[in-house]
Order: C-alpha cells, then structure tokens, then sequence
C-alpha cells in the first residue's frame, strides 16, 4: 500500500505542477520508466486520481490528464468564492491578536518575494507561489470549519493546475507579445500584485467582513480574466481544451 501511495503522490504533484500537460496521456509504461514505481502501484494510483478529477479513463485509449478549459475553470470559480467567502468571514468574527499578526507576517513574507513572470518555473516564482498561498490560507486560518477547509483545499489544488498552465502555456509568450499583449501584461500585473493582497489584509483586519469579502470575489476573478484574454476563441465552446 505505501507504494501505491508513493506513486499516488508523485503523480498528483506532477499533474498539478503541469509537469504533464493538461489532456497528455499518461501511458503506464512511459511512467514506470520516468519515476521508477512499478506496475502494479501506478495501476491502482490512476484510479485515484481520477476520483479526484484530475485524470480521465477513455475505453481503448487509456488514462489521460484532465483538460484544463474555460467552462471549468469558471466552475471552480464558483467553487472557490462560495467556500472561501464563507470561511473568510468566519476567520474575521474569530480571529484574534495571534491570527492578526499570521496574516501580517504572511502578507510581509509576499511582499518580500518576486511575483512570477509567464514562460518558466523558477525558484523565485516557487518561492512566490509557496507565499501566496501560505498568506490566503492564513486569511482563512481562524475559521472552524473541517469541511469547507477540505472543499477549499481541494478547489485551491484543481486552480493551482489552471493558474501553473495558465503562467507556462505553450502559447503563452506568443500571445503576450501579440497585439493585445500590453493589455494582457496588466492584467497579469493586476493578478499577481501585492496591491490587491494589501487591501485584502487591511480590510481583514479591520474587520470589515463586506469589504473584504467583496475583495476576495474580484481577486478570485482576475485568473479568470487573465483565461478569457489569452484565449477569447475559447469563451463560446465549452467543449474544447486551451
């Protein structure tokens, strides 16, 4: 069992980590060799992973990465406002001193790390997406709530996979450098910033749950934005993948 575990983790972080391209295969024998685990680990791993969502099982073709596409992303969207904005508000009306000063020094750790660019995963863009996420999680920290905390986790895992192909598609650069590319540029700016991060933590900690609840709702918007810019021919069908 601790075998199909270690194969279960290993593809799972690979799959969100885009190090497999969303819908590639994922052929048993190329995996075997890649990392090493064995048939039978790999074999009972998949079936997880498509529990999960996060690969799909075609008759006569085998397992492949889950598409990354509009239609979904808009779906863990609203997955992630209605949970996040939930717990937010919660983390708020609890959250004491000890809570306050997480959230600072999770805010003041972001501040003092290099926002990514599109095109590669760097250390520096590692280190900016272990930071972000640690300071939306301790916006979140004071809440009590197991089972939205699992239904969050969960969304931020899927969205993770989205915003990693989102930064390094292999259209990506091209389209950055095309005619919209200034405007695309902003919007990625407007993403990653500090600045809405700042207002995020201010109005927690002001506890000024409206405020910041309506902050949390557009900043959850911005990938999304970012999505519909870089690839607009994908708005109206919802079938293909990007």
């Amino acid at each position: 069992m601790s075998q199909t575990n270690d194969a279960y983790a290993v593809l799972r972080r690979s799959i969100l980590d885009c190090e497999f391209a969303p819908d590639s295969p994922l052929v048993i024998s190329s995996l075997k060799a890649r990392f090493g685990l064995g048939w039978t680990p790999l074999r009972e791993a998949l079936p997880r992973l498509e529990a999960e969502q996060l690969v799909r099982f075609e008759p006569n073709k085998g397992y492949r990465v889950a598409p990354a596409t509009i239609a979904g992303l808009k779906d863990l969207q609203v997955a992630r406002t209605t949970v996040e904005t939930t717990l937010l508000a919660q983390s708020i009306e609890r959250g004491d001193d000890g809570w306050e000063a997480e959230l600072v020094g999770a805010h003041h750790l972001l501040a003092h790390t290099t926002a990514p660019t599109a095109g590669a995963v760097t250390p520096e863009s590692l280190a900016w997406e272990s930071r972000h996420k640690g300071f939306h999680q301790a916006l979140l920290a004071a809440a009590d709530a197991p089972w939205l905390e699992q239904l969050a986790r969960q969304t931020t895992d899927q969205l993770h996979r989205h915003h990693r192909f989102m930064l390094n598609g292999p259209d990506v650069i091209a389209r950055l450098k095309g005619t919209s590319g200034k405007a695309l540029r902003q919007t990625f700016a407007r993403t990653l910033g500090l600045s809405h991060h700042t207002q995020l933590m201010d109005a927690a900690i002001a506890r000024d749950v409206s405020a910041a609840v309506a902050l949390l709702e557009e900043h959850v918007g911005f990938s999304l934005a970012v999505y519909e810019a870089l690839w607009p021919e994908m708005e109206n069908d919802h079938r293909q993948t990007i």
